[in-house]
């Protein structure tokens, strides 16, 4: 019979240890350690602005300084439009942020920067915190956080406080009715072959202006302006004694309907106006819409406050007033609701009606109305300033059984020295 040999001894010794390997093999990741930053003083961006009385702040760790503040990424350099630039927000206000390395932070991100070692200074007229390291400022909160913009006008952002310390400095902004002037409409935003940086001239019906500066490298540089009027969300920014826009996506460029002008006023199917184009205590200019008074001198006006934008009806030197803001034409289907929201100051009389009209061809004293009944409106119970909802209102109700034809909604106030209730509309809906 064959004798198997036994294995060495050194290798029956090993056999243990083999196995002890083959059964702990599963690998254990070293948890990289979680980033901290001392956060010590902590101040909002209005605060943090306000620390600027003329000269650089030089941040410090040094005790009690003011060392942390936080914000939320509005605009990133993904698209090339910003280099080594990105823009925060809070709900104070926004300031521009100016990094030491390009990369890193992205829009949505909310972000601790922990200021030790960079610089609160004006550049040409903007506001900014200088030298921004990523790695060593900067802790991320979160990341796909939504920051809504603000509505204004042009005319807001070229008024001389906006500069340097002003509420739109750095704000993410909306500014609807706006186009791109004629003599631009024929030109990319940009350079795309040089690189050159471009202003273009972006411009509302009334005949204000501002810049939108676009580069270079941005991914849109080599695109042609839209030629169309609409909708514009960028990064209100400052140079010199100049507000200029800065596009984050060029999404967000919505420039597509007729220009100032060109409307027809054809009847429409459905009706969605914000009044988000009015400026405060200026009579309300819409396109296609009627501002009107058959008594006093007074129309309708716009009201401004904060983010808020909506149509003020009120007195003026105690005058008689009546005074209706009329819809365009609405082509009826039989199914059409109708919904808004009211609002009142020093409430004393019930003064704000709504009407249809299936005559109206511009002189509210002529036309044949028809009272709309079932609607809420803000009264003597609704605290000031509050916004009240109307509820769904049938229009068929108030039109001819069966009417196919066209049709518009008027929001009539009258008002004396006696009865001289404030009152507003806004968010007004057919559909």
């Amino acid at each position: 019979m064959q004798r198997i040999p036994f294995p060495p001894r050194r290798a029956l010794l090993a056999l243990p240890l083999l196995l002890a390997l083959a059964t702990g093999c599963k690998k254990e990741f070293d948890t990289p350690p979680e980033r901290t930053i001392a956060s010590g003083s902590v101040v909002t961006i209005a605060q943090l602005k306000a620390l600027y009385q003329g000269t650089p702040v030089h941040f410090s760790d040094t005790a009690g300084a003011v060392n942390t503040v936080y914000g939320v990424v509005t605009a990133d350099e993904q698209n090339g439009n910003l280099y080594k630039n990105l823009y925060i927000q809070d709900h104070t206000g926004a300031i521009a942020i100016r990094l030491l390395n390009s990369g890193g932070l992205y829009q949505g991100d909310s972000i601790r920067i922990h200021l030790p070692g960079t610089v609160l200074s004006p550049y040409n007229g903007l506001m900014q915190i200088d030298s921004v390291d990523v790695d060593n400022n900067v802790v991320k909160q979160a990341t796909g956080v939504t920051i809504t913009p603000r509505p204004t006008l042009i005319s807001e952002l070229t008024a001389a406080n906006f500069g340097l310390l002003g509420p739109y400095q750095s704000m993410l902004v909306k500014i609807s009715g706006v186009q791109f002037a004629a003599s631009d409409t024929g030109l990319t935003y940009a350079d795309p072959v040089t690189q050159q940086t471009l202003n273009r001239t972006l411009e509302d019906c009334n005949g204000n202006t501002t810049i939108v500066r676009n580069s270079g490298y941005a991914n849109f540089a080599g695109q042609n302006l839209p030629n169309g009027k609409g909708d514009f969300t960028g990064i209100a920014s400052w140079f010199g004694s100049a507000a200029q826009l800065y596009i984050r996506n060029i999404n967000e460029v919505q420039l597509n309907g007729p220009r100032c002008g060109q409307n027809t006023c054809d009847p429409m199917a459905t009706l969605s106006e914000d009044f988000s184009t009015v400026t405060n205590n200026s009579t309300v200019t819409l396109e296609c819409w009627d501002n009107t008074f058959t008594e006093g001198s007074v129309a309708w006006r716009g009201k401004v406050a904060g983010a808020d934008r909506s149509a003020e009806a009120r007195i003026s030197l105690g005058q008689a007033s009546t005074m209706w803001l009329v819809t365009p034409e609405i082509a009826s289907n039989g199914a059409q609701h109708l919904s808004f929201s009211s609002a009142k100051v020093n409430w004393v009389h019930d003064g704000l009606t709504v009407w249809v009209s299936t005559d109206f061809t511009g002189d509210a004293a002529t036309a044949t109305w028809t009272q709309v009944t079932g609607a809420t409106i803000a009264g003597q119970a609704d605290a000031d300033d509050a916004w009240i909802a109307s509820g769904s209102i049938a229009l068929a109700n108030f039109l001819p059984p069966g009417y196919s034809g066209n049709f518009v909604i008027a929001f009539k106030y009258q008002g004396d020295a006696a009865n001289a209730t404030t009152f507003r509309v806004d968010n007004i809906q057919v559909n």
